[in-house]
């Protein structure tokens, strides 16, 4: 029996009961940690890869919902990210990082690999949830930092040298995609580095083509793509949500929205560069 079968004989009210056990059972020790060291035997892993992944903690959070069983998938996220902030950080010729924000840091799927990457530095682990949160201060030594829906909201009362940004904007309507740029600004030291995700052109592609899971309902996905097409910007509604969805940002849009600021100076951006996927910019604080 599979489990979209064992879903038909399970009352409705206990089927998040279902989930959360599953969850539990596939992030036991053992299995990511066996599929890291299948990982490391990767031949398309940098060397310089590898070093860091044999490194990385293999521990994973019971209520990880990045977790979906895949391990090489999981750990090769992070290591994609690292790439993009290395390529980020070499652009703004920024050496000397001692302070990083990762917003929203999940469960730690990119946070452990930053732990390792720059091991002198101190992290701020900062998200919604507090599970999360506590997960990657009690595993990877973080610092803990709470968010809100209300990004304006938002006050740190801290400068960071390095923020990592992954997949946020990617669900926010366009006065929230403004007000987190407003917070890398309120946030970053003098010369520091945003690094954040967007789905731009490549995700509007999957999106039309249904190629991919977002999960905007069936009679938004039309509309989203034809407004991304029309105006640089789309968005749609999760079902049962509001002002929580996906959202497709073209480059052009998101550099006019940061040019209003004027206090960011772009210096990065690789079209689909995330896991192959997202967009990725880096801006630098004046």
């Amino acid at each position: 029996m599979n489990i979209n079968q064992i879903k038909l004989v399970i009352p409705q009210p206990w089927r998040p009961f279902l989930g959360a056990i599953r969850r539990w059972v596939r992030s036991m020790p053992p299995r990511p940690r066996l599929q890291k060291q299948r990982l490391l035997s990767d031949p398309s892993l940098t060397e310089t890869e590898r070093a860091l992944l044999s490194k990385v903690s293999g521990k994973i959070y019971f209520n990880d919902t990045m977790y979906d069983g895949d391990g090489a998938h999981y750990y090769k996220v992070g290591l994609s990210a690292i790439r993009c902030i290395d390529a980020g950080l070499a652009q703004a010729k920024l050496t000397n990082v001692r302070t990083i924000l990762d917003l929203p840091c999940g469960s730690g799927r990119v946070l452990r690999f930053l732990a390792q990457q720059f091991p002198e530095a101190e992290i701020t682990a900062c998200e919604i949830q507090t599970g999360p949160v506590q997960f990657c201060v009690r595993t990877f030594g973080a610092r803990p930092a709470y968010s809100s829906v209300k990004l304006d909201e938002v006050d740190l009362a801290k400068k960071f040298d390095l923020i990592w940004c992954g997949s946020l904007a990617t669900h926010l309507n366009e006065r929230d995609i403004v007000a987190l740029v407003r917070l890398f600004a309120r946030h970053l030291a003098p010369g520091g580095l945003a690094v954040f995700t967007t789905h731009g052109d490549f995700a509007a592609q999957r999106v039309a083509r249904r190629e991919f899971e977002y999960s905007i309902p069936e009679d938004q996905t039309g509309r989203i793509v034809d407004e991304f097409k029309r105006t640089g910007y789309g968005f749609a509604d999760y079902a049962g949500q509001k002002n929580w969805g996906v959202s497709l940002t073209s480059p052009e849009w998101i550099r006019a929205r940061v040019r209003e600021l004027g206090d960011l100076r772009e210096v990065y951006f690789e079209e689909h560069g995330w896991d192959d996927h997202q967009d990725v910019f880096g801006f630098v604080l004046e």
